[in-house]
Parts: structure tokens; C-alpha cells; sequence
């Protein structure tokens, strides 16, 4: 880490409040804001320069100043005590946009100060990343709302809070209000540090979600699904529907090092679905989550497993990195441990591993993966001699996300991204109606499946707004619109009314509630001449 000095140049607003905390605690040093401005006002029209700015360097000009000069402004919780702290300390650093307009550039470094640093003070005072703090929320009300689901009212009030001071909040905000306004029934949690206006975590789940975790609850799957840009991650939650296919039950995204997620993203899941506590059977998450120990408290009918493949994976890279001898050996005896059909068994084969891995591998493998060997071996998996679809349903599912999401991005960004793969198009395009119409033909006669593989065919390319309402489900087609039956089993079309036939529409909602598309029941006898009239 360098110096901090006149001329110093930053291209980020992270990487300036990064390289910041460095030298803060290097030097044990407390500074709090003077004064800033933001690169754009909602009030005014962005510049050209400015739109792609707006959410990487946030502000045009910035003052910090001493703790101890005397001043009191900006977002620190320190009660100053006059007789003691008020000593005009003349330390200050000033950063103003620089003349391309694409930096920020230090035209003021003064860094002598008047009094005696105290180790003691800073580190009961100090914390990393208050400048990354949203500056138009006051504290006492991101430390309440950390402890609880928002309330859609609150989130206007919050929006209201940030518009002059933090567009890429207020932007954030304004995504979420919308969310409400249109799905009163999501759950959302925006987790803020303690007593710093840093946002740490937010989770998503949206009333349809919901209610596929709450029809689902028995495997869910979990793992970081993508990086969202420098400092936040995404996390997601999956279920399995009726037609073994992987659907989102919720998202986190989470900044890099957030202690106790997985206990956060699955307590929350639970919090907004409470009757999946004592139906969820198997939680599976990527080898890369390892914070799992106490998962089992808030799902306590719950196994959790690791991906076997995932582990294996990880073991063969570092095998290769050590540059272990006799490596294709090792890599067999791994694989021979992971598939071991008893403990026992298991045990052999880390006995021939103990005489053939050099020190270094043995002592990773031991530390990292033979403790918790109960979660990823077969002889313990949750069920035994079958496949876990665990790779597939995330593959599947970063696939869609790459349809949408275009990472580095802001938070506001990735949260619209996500809300907009909420929809039936995006289920219906993963629909392989060749598939469900072979199964149809088995048990159909060849003029009736012909009728039903076209439906099945324009109901993948139809494009309706599902809504629930008290009669059942209404697709919304913008021309016209149709009401299928809550028992999914009926619809008001023509073509359900005169044929009894599975219709396009009853094959879309079945998907979007995940329920299986291929019913024997939906089957039905063609209603009479006399009936159809009446």
C-alpha cells in the first residue's frame, strides 16, 4: 500500500474508501466526512460523461476531516466530549473530480495532526468500509430495519431519505418499491452493519417463490450462483417441481466475507415460508460453502450434503497444484472414497490414500474434507445409489442468469435482472414439449396427442402474465385473457370447453406452479352436443 498525497488518483469510489481503510489502520488514524457532493443530482440531467460514474465514483467532491477538528457533521456515532476531544486538529483530505471527469483526483492532503494518536481509540471506533455508507440513511434506521423484513412503506420512506445523497441506494430502493407495488406478498431484508450505513446483504423472495418453496420444501439446493460485481455476490436457493425441474425458492446477494450467511439465507427462507421448517429433508450446497455446522438448528428434520462432484473437483485441482506424485493413482483413490458403498469401505481406501499422498496433500485433504466426510461421501448421502440433480438445477439456473444479468453491475441492476427472470416466458422457454407429448402418445389416440403436442407447442411460445384470483389462475395474454381452475385440471377457453382436451393454458400454469405436465387425469371424455350448449 502507498502513501496518500497530492495528485493521487482513484477511478473507483470503492477503491478509493479501500486503499483508505488500508492507510487508516496502518497509520491508526480517524477520520469522519466534512462535506461531499454527488457526482449527479436527481434533480438535474446526467451529463454524457456521467451515467456509467454515477454508481462507481458516487461523488464529485469529498472533505474528511480529523475526528478531533472540532467539526461534527456527517454519519459518526461518537458522542464528542467537549472538554477532551474539541481540539481543532487541522487534518484533512480533500478529493474533487478530475479534469477528465472519469477520476477522482487528492487536491488536499494535510496530514500532520495537533494531538497524540491513541491505538486504544481508533480500534474501539474504528470500522472498515463507513465510507462505502449509504449517506442519506441515518443509522438508528438501518440498524432497525437489519432486524426484520420490510415493510412496503418503509421502503418509500427510505427511498425519500436517499435521493439527494446516494442515487445508487435510492436506485435500489426504487426497485423495490416496484417490487411491492406489484407483489405486495414478497419478502425482502436489506441487512445493514451495525452502526455504519453499509449495506451487508439483501434477501429476495417473491410471493411466487414462496409458494414454490412451500409446495417444494423436501430438497432445496444452494450455492453462489455468480459474481455481481467487486464486492457482491449472488446466492440462490432452488427447489424441485413436480416436472424435476429446478425453480428459485430465494436470493441473496451478499458482500464478499459477510460472516454466517448460510445460517442468514436459510433462517430467512424459513422466516418467509415458516412451514417448510419440519418438511425440509436434504439441503445440498457447493463445495465452496463450508459455514453449514449450524444449518441442522434451523431446519432440524434436515441433512445437509456437499456436492460429491464439486468435492471431487476441488480435490483433483489441488492434487495437480501440489504437483502430487503418482497423481492418477490419488485422483482413483479419491474417487474410490467418494463412492464408497460403507464406512468401511471408506476407511480402506483412506488407508491406501495415507500410504500414497505426500504430507501437504494428506494434511489438506484431513482438515478440509475428512471431518465433514458424512455430507459428501455416498456411503452417508442423504439417498444413497441415486443421482443428485444438484449440478443440473444450478447449471440450468446460471444459464438463466447469464440471460440477464451482465455482471459488473450495480445492486439496483442485479435486483431488476432478477425480478425480470421471474416470469412464465422464462420458465416456458426450458420447456421440452417434445418430451411431455411422448408421453401423451403412449397412452392417447394418435389424433388426440397430435392435438395436445400443438398446445403443448403454443404454450411455449405464448407469453401470459400469470395472477392468482379467487377462481383460480388468470393468464393474462393482453388480447384476451383466460381463468384455469385452482385444481389446474379446467380452463374458460373454447378449446378446454368443446374437447375436455389439455389446452395451452393449462400446460402454462401447470409449469409456472410447477406442477407435473403430464396428467393422466387431465384426460377427460368430450362433452355432448347437449352438454357444450348448456
Amino acid at each position: 500500500m502507498g502513501e496518500l498525497g497530492l495528485g493521487q488518483e482513484f477511478h473507483t469510489w470503492q477503491q478509493f474508501s479501500s486503499f483508505f481503510d488500508d492507510w487508516c489502520e496502518e497509520h491508526k488514524v480517524l477520520f469522519i466526512i466534512a462535506s461531499l457532493k454527488p457526482l449527479i443530482s436527481l434533480r438535474q440531467h446526467p451529463l454524457h460523461y456521467q451515467p456509467n460514474l454515477a454508481e462507481t465514483l458516487r461523488f464529485r467532491f469529498v472533505r474528511l476531516i480529523c475526528k478531533h477538528s472540532g467539526t461534527y457533521v456527517g454519519q459518526s456515532t461518537v458522542q464528542r466530549n467537549k472538554l477532551s476531544e474539541k481540539i481543532d486538529c487541522p487534518a484533512s483530505i480533500t478529493l474533487r473530480l478530475g479534469p477528465k471527469k472519469d477520476r477522482l483526483v487528492v487536491i488536499e492532503a494535510s496530514l500532520e495532526h495537533n494531538h497524540k494518536l491513541s491505538e486504544v481509540e481508533f480500534a474501539h471506533y474504528f470500522k472498515r468500509h463507513q465510507l462505502e455508507a449509504s449517506m442519506g440513511l441515518p443509522i438508528r434506521i438501518t440498524n432497525s430495519v437489519s432486524k426484520r423484513f420490510l415493510a412496503p412503506d418503509l421502503v418509500w420512506n427510505l427511498e425519500d431519505y436517499s435521493k439527494a445523497k446516494d442515487k445508487g441506494m435510492c436506485e435500489l430502493l426504487s426497485q423495490l418499491d416496484g417490487l411491492f407495488k406489484s407483489d405486495p406478498g414478497a419478502k425482502v431484508k436489506l441487512v445493514f452493519q451495525e452502526d455504519v450505513a453499509v449495506l451487508n446483504s439483501i434477501f429476495l423472495a417473491t410471493s411466487h417463490m414462496r409458494g414454490l418453496a412451500q409446495h417444494f420444501p423436501r430438497c432445496l439446493y444452494m450455492d453462489k450462483a455468480t459474481c455481481v460485481n467487486s464486492e457482491f455476490d449472488l446466492y440462490s436457493v432452488l427447489c424441485q417441481d413436480a416436472n424435476g425441474q429446478g425453480r428459485e425458492c430465494a436470493y441473496c446477494v451478499a458482500r464478499r466475507g459477510v460472516p454466517d450467511l448460510v445460517i442468514f439465507i436459510v433462517a430467512s427462507l424459513v422466516q418467509s415460508v415458516p412451514d417448510i421448517k419440519l418438511k425440509v429433508k436434504c439441503l445440498t450446497v457447493g463445495a465452496g460453502i463450508t459455514d453449514v455446522d449450524a444449518v441442522e438448528e434451523v431446519l432440524p428434520c434436515a441433512r445437509v450434503q456437499i456436492c460429491r462432484l464439486q468435492v471431487l473437483e476441488a480435490l483433483y485441482r489441488k492434487a495437480h497444484e501440489l504437483g502430487v506424485p503418482k497423481e492418477d493413482k490419488v485422483r482413483n483413490l479419491l474417487h474410490n472414497m467418494a463412492n464408497a458403498s460403507s464406512p468401511r469401505v471408506y476407511s480402506q481406501y483412506l488407508s491406501d490414500l495415507e500410504d500414497v499422498a505426500p504430507l501437504d496433500f494428506l494434511q489438506y485433504y484431513l482438515e478440509t474434507w475428512h471431518h465433514n466426510k458424512g455430507t459428501w461421501a455416498e456411503c452417508w448421502a442423504f439417498e444413497k445409489n441415486r443421482d443428485c440433480p444438484f449440478l443440473e438445477h444450478m447449471s440450468f439456473h446460471q444459464q438463466k442468469l447469464r440471460s440477464a444479468l451482465s455482471p459488473p453491475m450495480g445492486l439496483a441492476t442485479c435486483v431488476r435482472g432478477l425480478l425480470d427472470l421471474q416470469a412464465l416466458r422464462v420458465e416456458m422457454a426450458a420447456l421440452n414439449e417434445e418430451q411431455v407429448s411422448e408421453l401423451y402418445r403412449a397412452v392417447c389416440p394418435p389424433e388426440n396427442a397430435a392435438l395436445i403436442a400443438e398446445e403443448l407447442s403454443l404454450a411455449k411460445h405464448a407469453n401470459y402474465h400469470v395472477k392468482e384470483v379467487p377462481e383460480g389462475f388468470l393468464l393474462d395474454g393482453g388480447i384476451c385473457s383466460f381463468v384455469v381452475s385452482q385444481d389446474l385440471a379446467a380452463c374458460s377457453c373454447s378449446i378446454y370447453v368443446s374437447s375436455r382436451r389439455p389446452c395451452r393454458h393449462l400446460f402454462a400454469t401447470r409449469l409456472w406452479t410447477g406442477q407435473p405436465l403430464y396428467d393422466p387425469s387431465l384426460l377427460q371424455t368430450p362433452p355432448s352436443p347437449e352438454e357444450q350448449d348448456t
